[in-house]
């Protein structure tokens, strides 16, 4: 007998009809890693499942995060213990064996007994032909000794849950111990943060306003205009602050971006990669919307994101555009813009290995190759932004990784090529709390600063203010 089917169309159909925790979170995992969903859009589906006593939405969250952040390790451990090669499994079989497994080593609150029962069970609902081979690899995997669980006692990009290319970025541009650090700190899942209107509301009312709906939140790690979400008991896009236009989702760190852009009144700025619009709307509520911002994407549904957060935060001093960040200087539409802006921001597409915490999907699409490709790509983009800065102007070049390639190396290549910018110190922008050792110095007086996980509570974030000589 053949089990149901799952395909892109019916997909959405099982997840809403899901009958327990474990189907749901079964569901979701197959829509990430066989249909190529996103996980942070699979995972709202968890708010539309009508509520059921058989399904955990906290549970369903811990498990379906956690097998996805794992996966790397849990393959490891099927394969090291059970014998079976992951990649050579159905996909239904594949989804079903890493959701127990991650139940087995990670959860100390499932017995085994019944993750081993449930994976059967699920089995015989999508893939009935394969219920002994389910669970003959659960027994062999539960019949095991625990201390074969500890990711610790093997090599290192296990334990961190990344391909060994990708541990290897780490490793190259931070050394040995402070690689396994980052990596064990990219494994930690800790909230997100808002960025609210400080001329709309004080932090003290807006922290009551938001625990009146279920969201409870405290005040940001080093941006005055943050506050950490602890814990959300609804979608922050439900509520009443994000409706009104009082609060964005944002992460510090690119907080930080804006404010070291330090836009005046009267700016002209140009944001050519703005979607989806947070540092571009952070900017104009920085100077009171009294500045002319050009917002840019090439990604004509992303730019409508832009669009609709400038509607919804009421500001009116940002025009948005398609346009190709990499042909932007030599397009016609451009041409009398040239050298006439004094803020240019290039947050430039990058391989977001600074966000494995809160986007576990980079673990399993990056490869080495989509690095290389991204270099030459960011080498462009800069290039083109660079010639829309005015004498006197800056550059701001930002990226959500913690690759040395994409970061330090991609300016001082930039420079070589540039002579006519410069960096300062950017000491005067920062919160004294990110200014930590002399190590950090160093860099904050060449114009820029890393953000990493393990020592500023934030996601992994870099961010270089050049300027351009004066004629």
């Amino acid at each position: 007998m053949a089990g149901k089917a799952i395909t892109q169309k019916n997909i959405g159909k099982l997840i809403i009809s899901s009958e327990d925790s474990r189907e749901l979170c079964f569901l979701l995992i197959y829509s990430v890693c066989e249909l190529e969903a996103f996980s942070n859009l699979a995972a709202k589906a968890i708010s539309r499942v009508p509520k059921k006593d058989t399904i955990s939405p906290d549970f369903v969250r811990a498990m379906f995060y956690g097998t996805i952040t794992y996966a790397y390790s849990i393959d490891f451990l099927i394969k090291h213990i059970a014998k079976s090669d992951v990649e050579k499994m159905d996909g239904v079989i594949r989804s079903i064996v890493r959701m127990s497994v991650w139940q087995f080593v990670f959860s100390s609150k499932v017995p085994e007994f019944a993750a081993v029962f449930q994976a059967v069970e699920l089995t015989r609902k999508y893939s009935p032909q394969a219920c002994a081979y389910v669970n003959a690899i659960n027994r062999k995997i539960t019949n095991t000794l625990a201390d074969k669980f500890n990711l610790s006692q093997y090599k290192a990009e296990i334990e961190c849950s990344l391909k060994p290319e990708i541990y290897g970025v780490f490793k190259k541009s931070y050394g040995k111990d402070r690689a396994l650090s980052i990596g064990r700190a990219l494994l930690e899942v800790n909230g997100f943060s808002i960025r609210y209107n400080t001329s709309k509301i004080s932090q003290d009312a807006l922290i009551r306003e938001l625990e009146q709906e279920g969201i409870f939140s405290s005040s940001g790690y080093f941006m005055n205009e943050a506050l950490h979400i602890n814990e959300c008991e609804m979608e922050i896009d439900k509520s009443k602050s994000f409706e009104d236009g009082s609060i964005f989702v944002q992460s510090e760190a690119a907080m930080l971006a804006s404010r070291i852009a330090n836009p005046k009144s009267k700016d002209r700025i140009l944001d050519i990669c703005s979607a989806p619009g947070g540092k571009t709307t952070h900017i104009a509520q920085i100077v009171a919307d009294d500045c002319q911002i050009d917002a840019l994407d090439i990604n004509e549904s992303r730019l409508e994101l832009v669009k609709q957060n400038i509607e919804r935060l009421k500001l009116n001093s940002i025009s948005c555009s398609i346009a190709d960040a990499t042909t932007l200087g030599t397009n016609p539409d451009f041409e009398a813009k040239l050298s006439s802006y004094d803020i240019v921001l290039a947050d430039v597409p990058c391989s977001g290995l600074g966000l494995l915490a809160r986007k576990p999907d980079i673990r399993r699409t990056i490869t080495y190759d989509r690095i290389v490709e991204l270099l030459e790509k960011q080498r462009v983009i800069l290039d083109n932004a660079s010639k829309f800065v005015k004498p006197g102007g800056s550059l701001i070049y930002c990226t959500c990784t913690l690759n040395v390639d994409e970061n330090e190396n991609q300016v001082k290549a930039f420079l070589d090529r540039n002579p006519y910018f410069y960096t300062e110190s950017i000491e005067q922008y920062l919160p004294e709390r990110l200014i930590i050792n002399s190590d950090r110095e160093v860099c904050i007086k060449n114009g820029y600063i890393t953000l990493f996980p393990d020592v500023d509570n934030s996601d992994g974030f870099f961010i270089c203010r050049m300027i351009k000589r004066l004629e």
